[in-house]
C-alpha cells in the first residue's frame, strides 16, 4: 500500500492561485505548464479534506521547534518496509518540489509529527500494539526504528497519554502513538505485526 500524497502547503497554494486565475480568466505567468488538470484537482481535495484548511496558512502546520529520537521496538521486516516506503516517497516528493529527497528519517518523522497532531486533536485512536502469541511459529526478529520527531508535540502527547490510557484500557505512549500512526499511513496488517506476513514493499525498493 503506498500511502496517500501528501502536498506541501506551498505547492497547494500555487496550484489554486493558477486555478482561481484561470477561472477569472487572467492569465498565470509562473504556472508549470507541465501540470494537469488533475494536478489541480488534487490541491483542491487536499483543501477540501479533514483539516485541509491548514494548508492555507502561512505557517507551517509542523513546527520547527527541537526534535527528539523516539526508538520503535518492532519486526525488522516492518521497520525495512516502513524505510523503504519513506525513500520512495521522498523522491516523488522531491521531484514534485524539484528538490534534493529527503533522508527516509526525516520523512518518517514528518508524518509522525502529523501523526501526533491527529492524535492531540482527537481524530486519530492508535491501536493496540499487537505481540506474537507465544509458541506460535519462528521467534520475530526485532529492531529498532529511530526517529527523530518534534519535541513540543511529543510533549504534549506525552501529556495526555495518562488520560487517553485510562480511556483505552492499555498503556498508551508517544512511542506507540507514532508508530500505530506509521502503520495505519503505510499499510502496515496485523499479520505484518505478528510476522504471519511480511509487508509489501514499493516496487521501486525491492
Amino acid at each position: 500500500m503506498t500511502r496517500s500524497r501528501r502536498l506541501a502547503p506551498d505547492t497547494v497554494r500555487e496550484r489554486l492561485t493558477v486555478l482561481s486565475d484561470r477561472l477569472k480568466g487572467t492569465p498565470s505567468p509562473g504556472a508549470d505548464p507541465g501540470l494537469t488538470d488533475a494536478d489541480y484537482a488534487e490541491a483542491v481535495d487536499a483543501v477540501l479534506a479533514p483539516w485541509g484548511w491548514e494548508l492555507l496558512k502561512k505557517e507551517s502546520v509542523v513546527s520547527e521547534t527541537a526534535r527528539i529520537n523516539l526508538a520503535m521496538f518492532m519486526p525488522a521486516a516492518v521497520k525495512k518496509a516502513l524505510e523503504a516506503k519513506a525513500r520512495v516517497e521522498a523522491v516523488e516528493d522531491a521531484k514534485e518540489m524539484g528538490a534534493t529527497p529527503k533522508p527516509a528519517g526525516t520523512v518518517l518523522g514528518e508524518v509522525i509529527d502529523q501523526g501526533f497532531d491527529q492524535f492531540l486533536r482527537g481524530l486519530f485512536t492508535p491501536e493496540r500494539p499487537l505481540k506474537k502469541p507465544r509458541g506460535r511459529g519462528p521467534e520475530i526478529v526485532k529492531s529498532n526504528l529511530n526517529v527523530r520527531a518534534d519535541k513540543a508535540l511529543r510533549d504534549r502527547v506525552a501529556a495526555v497519554c495518562p488520560d487517553r490510557s485510562a480511556q483505552l484500557g492499555w498503556t498508551v505512549t508517544p512511542g506507540l502513538v507514532a508508530m500505530a500512526w506509521l502503520f495505519s499511513e503505510y499499510g502496515i496488517t496485523e499479520d505484518d505485526q505478528i510476522g504471519v506476513t511480511t509487508p509489501e514493499m514499493p516496487a521501486a525498493a525491492e
